[in-house]
């Protein structure tokens, strides 16, 4: 039987907004291009894409610019083969960049068509 409630294991840290959530989670947040990371190294959401079912799909807003970075997975070394949700326990950390330049957009088409 498949669990169709939303992903809640997204844990927040500080007033400024920042989060974690698990490695899994950002790699299909990243897969199916609800993040856009721009030339600036920076994620910005893309409307046009849904997110994955979440609880708090507020945390993601148009328009916000976030910084990943990755934090030290606690069971490095220590996997367990026959439980891979066991293996893979490393978390993203996201943080708000305020103030961040809107990405640029995107290229028009070309006036060459054909040879």
């Amino acid at each position: 039987m498949a669990d169709d409630r939303p992903f809640h294991d997204l844990r927040r840290l500080d007033g400024a907004g920042a989060f974690t959530l698990p490695s899994r989670k950002w790699r299909e947040i990243v897969f199916v291009r609800a993040l856009r990371r721009g030339s600036d190294g920076l994620y910005r959401r893309d409307p046009d894409r849904p997110l994955p079912p979440m609880r708090e799909p507020e945390l993601f807003p148009v328009g916000v610019a976030f910084r990943a970075e990755p934090l030290p997975d606690p069971t490095a070394g220590r996997a367990d083969p026959k439980n891979p949700r066991r293996r893979d326990r490393s978390r993203i950390r996201l943080t708000p960049v305020r103030g961040a330049a809107p990405p640029p957009p995107p290229p028009g088409p070309s006036a060459v068509h054909g040879s």
